[in-house]
C-alpha cells in the first residue's frame, strides 16, 4: 500500500471549476486576475490498495476479471420487499372466519383474529434477516377492553396494525403438518368516548384529524382495509356512540353502502345499519327529558316515538328475513342447549346454542341493542303520559302513541327478558369467536340494566353472573394473547 499525490494538476479552485490552471505559485494567476480565492495546491494523499480479490489491481484501474465483482454484488444481503396480500376472487363476506389471499409467496388461507391492546408496548421489531417488516408480540400486559362510556368531549379514536402469520412451508401453499392456514391479526387500541360535532367534515377539527375517516368510505373496499372496517372499526365505533348516546358519522348512507360494493353483506352488517341510527335518537331523548312538563315537550317526545316506531319496524323486518332464510334451509337460528352438557349457571341455567359463531354474535348484538332501545322508548312514553297524554282507557289507542306500537313490549319485565337472552348467549359466543373484545359492549349494556333494577332490590344474581362472565372474558383474552405472542408476524398495514 503506497501513498502518492493525486494525479490531477492545478489549484483546487481551478480543478473544482474544471478549467485549465497556470499552476502559478503560491496562487495561480487565473484565480487572482478574476478576483477568485485560489484554493492552493494542498491535497490529501490517496491510498491505492491492491487486494488478492482484485488480483493485484489497484482501485484506480478496472479489474482484469468481472466475475469477482459480480460475485461480490450477489453476496450482498438485500432487504426483502414487503409482501402484499390480495384477497382472491370471488370475494367473500368480511365476517367469514377465513379469507383466501395470494401474495408473491403463493396462496394463503388466513383466519381472522382481533385483540384490543396497547400498541406501543405490544409490537416489537423482529431481528430476523429475512424481512425488515418482521415483528414479534409482547402481550403479557393484556387487559380486556373497558367499554364503559366516558360522556366527555373527546372524539372516538382507534388505531390498528394488521399483521400476518404464515405457517412453515406456506411458500408452496402447504404448511408442515398438512395445514396451510395462516392468521390475519388486527391489534387495535381505542378509547371509549364518542363526542360528536354536526359541522361539515371539512370544518370539524376532529374529522380532519381522524385518519380513518379522512380517506373516505371508498378506501375500505379491499383486503385488509375492508375487513378492518367491517370487523373492528365499525362495531367498536357504533357501540361507543351507543353507550355514550352521541351520534356518529357512520350513520350517513355512504358509510353503510360504499365499503360493501365489492364484498357480500352478512346479517350482522345489515343489523349494524339499523343499530347505527339509535345514538342520534338517544341524544335527542336526553335533550328532551330534562325539559319542563309542557305541551312542546310532549310534542318532541311524540316525534321521537314516531322515529322509534320506524326503527322498530326495520328491526322486525330484518329479524323476520333472517329467520326465513334459516327456515328455508331447514335449520334453527338458535336453540336451548342440553342441560346435561351445557355450562349454564344460576340464574341462567338454560343457555343458547347457535349454528355458527357469527349467528351467536348477531343475536347478542340484536338483543343488547334492543335493551338500550326499549329503555329509551319507555322513558319517552313516560314523558307523554306525565305531560297530560294517555287519557284514553286503552293507552295503545291514544292519538299521542304511534299506530301499531305495542306498549307492553317496552315494559321493564320484557326488557329484562331481552337482557337474560343476551346473558344466555354470551358463553357460547365467547367460546367460538376469536375476537373476545366484541362482547365487552353487550356485557356493559346488561350490567348497566341490572344495576338500574338493583335500585329496586332486584337483579342481584344477575349482577353476580355478569361479574363472573367478566372474569371469563378476561381469561379468554389472556389465552388468545398468549397464543398469539408465540408466533412470528409480518407487519403489512397500519390504520389510524
Amino acid at each position: 500500500m503506497v501513498g502518492v499525490p493525486g494525479k490531477y494538476k492545478g489549484c483546487n479552485t481551478c480543478r473544482a471549476r474544471r478549467v485549465a490552471c497556470d499552476n502559478g505559485r503560491p496562487f495561480c494567476k487565473k484565480c487572482t486576475d478574476y478576483g477568485r480565492e485560489c484554493g492552493g495546491y494542498e491535497r490529501e494523499t490517496v491510498f491505492i490498495v491492491g487486494t488478492p480479490d482484485d488480483k493485484g489491481r489497484c482501485s484506480s484501474h478496472p479489474p482484469r476479471n468481472q466475475q469477482s465483482s459480480k460475485k461480490s454484488k450477489s453476496s450482498e444481503v438485500r432487504p426483502a420487499e414487503k409482501l402484499e396480500f390480495i384477497a382472491t376472487e370471488p370475494w367473500q363476506p368480511a365476517w367469514l372466519d377465513v379469507v383466501s389471499t395470494s401474495s408473491a409467496a403463493g396462496p394463503h388461507s388466513l383466519r381472522f383474529v382481533a385483540l384490543q391492546t396497547n400498541l406501543r408496548s405490544a409490537i416489537r421489531n423482529g431481528s430476523g434477516p429475512s424481512r425488515g417488516n418482521d415483528v414479534s408480540l409482547s402481550l403479557n400486559r393484556f387487559t380486556t377492553l373497558n367499554a364503559n362510556p366516558t360522556f366527555n368531549n373527546e372524539a372516538f379514536k382507534l388505531k390498528s396494525r394488521c399483521l400476518i402469520h404464515l405457517p412453515p412451508g406456506s411458500n408452496s401453499g402447504l404448511a408442515v403438518g398438512g395445514s396451510s392456514e395462516g392468521l390475519c391479526l388486527f391489534l387495535y387500541e381505542q378509547n371509549s368516548s364518542a363526542a360528536y360535532s354536526n359541522e361539515p367534515p371539512w370544518k370539524s377539527p376532529a374529522a380532519l384529524a381522524d385518519r380513518i375517516r379522512e380517506p373516505g368510505p371508498a378506501a375500505y373496499q379491499a383486503f385488509p382495509a375492508h375487513h378492518f372496517y367491517a370487523r373492528v372499526y365499525r362495531p367498536s365505533a357504533i357501540w361507543s356512540s351507543l353507550l355514550n348516546r352521541q351520534p356518529t358519522f357512520l350513520c350517513s348512507p355512504e358509510w353503510t353502502v360504499v365499503p360493501w360494493e365489492r364484498h357480500p353483506r352478512t346479517p350482522l352488517d345489515d343489523l349494524l345499519d339499523i343499530v347505527v341510527l339509535l345514538p342520534s335518537i338517544f341524544s335527542r331523548a336526553d335533550r328532551t327529558t330534562p325539559l319542563e312538563v309542557s305541551a312542546p315537550r310532549r310534542l318532541k317526545a311524540k316525534d321521537l316515538l314516531s322515529n322509534c316506531a320506524n326503527i322498530e319496524r326495520q328491526f322486525d323486518i330484518w329479524y323476520s328475513m333472517m329467520h326465513q332464510r334459516y327456515e328455508e334451509s331447514g335449520s334453527l337460528p338458535y336453540w336451548v342447549a342440553d342441560t346435561m352438557t351445557s355450562d349454564g349457571q344460576v340464574p341462567f341455567p338454560d343457555v343458547f346454542n347457535f349454528p355458527s359463531p357469527l349467528m351467536g354474535l348477531v343475536h347478542v348484538y340484536y338483543w343488547a341493542a334492543l335493551v338500550t332501545f326499549h329503555q329509551c322508548i319507555y322513558s319517552l312514553l313516560d314523558i307523554i303520559f306525565e305531560s297530560g297524554g294517555g287519557s284514553s282507557s286503552d293507552p295503545s289507542m291514544d292519538p299521542e302513541i304511534p299506530v301499531g306500537m305495542d306498549l307492553q313490549r317496552y315494559q321493564p319485565a320484557q326488557t329484562r327478558i331481552l337482557a337474560a337472552n343476551v346473558c344466555r348467549s354470551l358463553d357460547f359466543t365467547l367460546q367460538t369467536i376469536e375476537q373476545p373484545d366484541l362482547l365487552a359492549a353487550p356485557l356493559c349494556v346488561v350490567t348497566d340494566f341490572y344495576n338500574r333494577i338493583g335500585r329496586y332490590g332486584e337483579g342481584e344474581y344477575e349482577r353476580i353472573w355478569c361479574a363472573g362472565f367478566q372474569g371469563r372474558l378476561e381469561a379468554k383474552g389472556r389465552e388468545v394473547s398468549s397464543w398469539l405472542q408465540e408466533k412470528k408476524w409480518i407487519d403489512i398495514r397500519q390504520f389510524g
